[in-house]
């Protein structure tokens, strides 16, 4: 009766479904295919009456994964070890065949709740569901994580009656800016229009104060600083002979990275600068093939794991990283720290020179502009090619061996009171 109601009427035809939807589930792949971003995660009630903290990841693949998914397990197991209670990761895709850096979590299948820290991946079996209990805390780790996490986090309100008042956000860039003027920027966006559900965990204060020029604030905020990955210091400290290298940051899949502006100041640069032939470029970050610059290539190296990575940048002289939005992004850091004379792009209020002197940041960023920065930089190169292994940071808390996540047990603190005393409909009790 109602099906033959609905299907007479767009609108009552709408509420059906979206009725049908909240009652069963998600809804089927297909349905949002035209957005490949939303993640869709399928509860089922959980025999687990415990407090769980859940880490939604994309994927752990090593392959796929770049700083800012390391950045969110160690936040997690940090938060995690804080806590004291269970843990599960959980991969949006198939987990690898390797995995590193969660060790101590057990690979199993969604359904078996036995182990106190597991790891699970959603595509694993056909028709799996998410066991979920009414005391499930969550930790998001991009936008698409923090939808599929708000809608599970509804399930769980009609489920249970309640919901645990808080789910953790790490936030490590303005994500809306990934997509200009589409669907998924105003997705992104609405991930952030919940401020009293969020603990907001921001990498950089750079990234905090963009967020507040943007009028997004959260009841909870933390921030943590960049550090350089443990890996990078042992050749921090050789100071090797450096070859003619210039290294490109490039990722020619991510706009954000602005790797065809980059290509075309290369370009420019072999042609107003004859010295430009006698240094070898190449790029790193995802594969690509040989690009022509005029008389020599930039040749691509793919993604590179932490110990190609930084022999590749013992060795070179000079580094090109571009990033267009507020957060400063690691490889113009690690760079710089590394000894590379680095050429980057001002964001706002982002100026990475105030960061390391070996960081020339423009403010004008244009082929012809940039070429023009690359012969300065390769000049000064030559003239004095130790001058990067003596360039001195100008954030001593980069190099620091202290803890990272000194707020750890503040937000653990935060998710075990809202688990405890939870919510039962948006807005209410925070």
């Amino acid at each position: 009766m109602i099906r033959a109601i609905a299907r007479r009427s767009p609108r009552i035809r709408a509420l059906y479904r979206g009725m049908r939807d909240f009652a069963v589930g998600p809804p089927s792949e297909a349905s949002h295919r035209f957005l490949p971003e939303l993640q869709r995660i399928s509860p089922t009630s959980s025999r687990v009456a415990d407090l769980r903290v859940n880490l939604v990841i994309g994927t752990l693949d090593s392959e796929l994964m770049y700083g800012g998914g390391r950045t969110a397990l160690s936040l997690f197991a940090h938060v995690a070890d804080a806590v004291g209670s269970r843990s599960r990761i959980i991969s949006v895709e198939r987990l690898p065949a390797a995995l590193s850096d969660v060790e101590e979590h057990s690979r199993s299948y969604v359904d078996d709740e036995s182990p106190m820290r597991s790891l699970v991946g959603l595509k694993e079996r056909a028709g799996d569901r998410l066991p979920v209990g009414p005391r499930d805390v969550f930790v998001a780790t991009y936008w698409s994580t923090a939808e599929a996490v708000l809608r599970v986090r509804e399930w769980q309100r009609a489920t249970y009656a309640t919901v645990p008042r808080h789910f953790l956000y790490v936030i490590q860039d303005y994500e809306p800016g990934f997509y200009p003027g589409s669907a998924q920027s105003m997705l992104a966006r609405s991930t952030y229009e919940l401020p009293d559900e969020v603990i907001a965990v921001f990498n950089t204060s750079l990234l905090r104060d963009y967020f507040r020029s943007q009028r997004l604030t959260f009841a909870h905020e933390f921030v943590f600083e960049p550090r350089l990955p443990a890996e990078l210091r042992m050749v921090r400290e050789q100071g090797d002979l450096r070859e003619r290298t210039v290294v490109v940051y490039g990722r020619p899949q991510r706009p954000r990275n602005a790797f065809p502006l980059i290509v075309e100041a290369l370009r420019r640069w072999h042609e107003t600068d004859a010295r430009a032939t006698s240094w070898t470029c190449v790029s790193a970050g995802q594969s690509h093939e040989a690009i022509d610059l005029g008389g020599a290539q930039l040749h691509s190296l793919g993604k590179l794991d932490m110990k190609a990575y930084a022999e590749l940048l013992g060795r070179s002289a000079v580094g090109i990283a571009l990033m267009v939005s507020p957060h400063p992004s690691y490889p113009p850091l690690e760079m710089a720290h590394l000894g590379l004379l680095v050429i980057t792009n001002r964001f706002g209020d982002k100026d990475l020179s105030t960061w390391h002197e070996n960081i020339t940041s423009l403010a004008d960023v244009t082929p012809e502009r940039m070429a023009a920065t690359i012969s300065e930089v390769c000049a000064r190169f030559d003239r004095d090619p130790t001058g990067g292994d003596r360039g001195q940071t100008r954030r001593p808390d980069y190099l620091s061996n202290g803890p990272q996540f000194p707020f750890a047990e503040d937000v653990a603190w935060l998710l075990v009171q809202g688990a405890d005393a939870p919510t039962s409909s948006r807005g209410k009790g925070q």
